[in-house]
């Protein structure tokens, strides 16, 4: 499955992307010193910036994109840097895409005031341009995606349901995609019925990316991951592969759950969890979850018109949907 090459999905994407780089960088060149070489170091590494792609896309279909979506695109991938650096410290994660987490650099109390300050300034960037309505939209998304958090921090440790499972997701990450999806066509001045489809494209399309990235967490991509293999599993986060597999019986439920309650998860009982979700076809099931949330993607922009950039979307969301290993 290879990572897609955006130039290649839609003519305009590489000057739009320079300018969502240019947006985001002047979120460190207002600032000197340390909080100028820290939000640098965040706000530049290695992100496949999905947010601000659809984001873009979404307005290329109906319009085209505008200054303001430049903005909301920038705004978008902030908020998404600002939650990974909470969830390093909520993990106690030493890495992020590939490289050192902001934790790991200048510890717990910087980085949270570090994520803090990134929200801050997204919303103080997106007041600047006439986006109330999608601030108010943003500020209830940042609601959910800590709903989400929350949930998933109460429930680490235990076998938890499917259903837990897709909410958490849908929560984390559908819901920041979905906006993403709607204000690309707001900002392009597109119709409401094309927000509607490109919200919904975007929360399947977000679904489907996680439950890829935790696949790949457990089972490894071929060293192409920007985060260590089991990194879900030692951080006691039960993922889809691990839920299906503890469906399977009662005797790989009940090693699943000795696993988690280990004082230590070790490599060899992360190739036992592996094994288990190959063996139980849980492996296989949850890619098939994969394509199932990416055809309901695909469903969902039936209606819009037709455009190179729509193609751009299905061909997102369809042979060239990108590898997530990094977020």
């Amino acid at each position: 499955m290879p990572s897609v090459p955006y130039a290649e999905l839609h003519p305009s994407l590489g000057g739009l992307l320079a300018g969502v780089e240019a947006e985001i960088a002047r979120v460190w060149e207002t600032e000197s010193g340390f909080l100028n070489a820290a939000v640098r170091r965040t706000l530049s590494g290695r992100g496949k910036r999905l947010r601000p792609l659809l984001t873009l896309l979404a307005a290329e279909s109906a319009g085209g994109a505008r200054e303001g979506t430049i903005r909301f695109a920038a705004v978008a991938e902030v908020v998404h840097t600002a939650s990974l650096v909470h969830d390093d410290v909520v993990d106690g994660a030493l890495s992020r895409r590939g490289r050192r987490s902001a934790k790991a650099a200048w510890g717990n109390k910087i980085s949270v005031l570090l994520g803090d300050y990134l929200i801050a300034r997204a919303f103080i960037r997106l007041a600047e341009g006439d986006s109330d309505d999608l601030a108010l939209e943003l500020a209830e998304v940042a609601r959910q995606m800590c709903d989400g958090q929350i949930l998933e921090m109460r429930l680490t440790g235990r076998i938890i349901s499917e259903d837990q499972y897709l909410r958490i997701v849908r929560a984390k990450t559908g819901s920041l995609f979905g906006l993403c999806g709607k204000a690309g066509v707001m900002t392009g001045r597109g119709e409401a019925e094309t927000a509607a489809a490109l919200q919904q494209f975007g929360q399947h399309f977000g679904l489907a990316f996680q439950i890829a990235d935790d696949i790949l967490d457990l089972v490894g991509s071929n060293g192409r991951s920007g985060k260590s293999q089991g990194k879900d599993l030692r951080e006691r986060k039960f993922t889809l592969p691990l839920i299906l597999a503890a469906q399977s019986g009662r005797d790989v439920r009940g090693r699943l759950q000795a696993i988690l309650k280990a004082e230590k998860i070790t490599g060899r009982s992360l190739r036992e969890a592996q094994q288990f979700a190959r063996s139980t076809r849980a492996l296989e099931r949850s890619w098939e979850a994969v394509h199932a949330s990416l055809g309901r993607a695909r469903e969902a922009l039936a209606g819009v018109p037709e455009s190179s950039a729509k193609q751009a979307l299905l061909a997102l969301a369809g042979e060239r949907f990108p590898l997530p290993v990094m977020q």
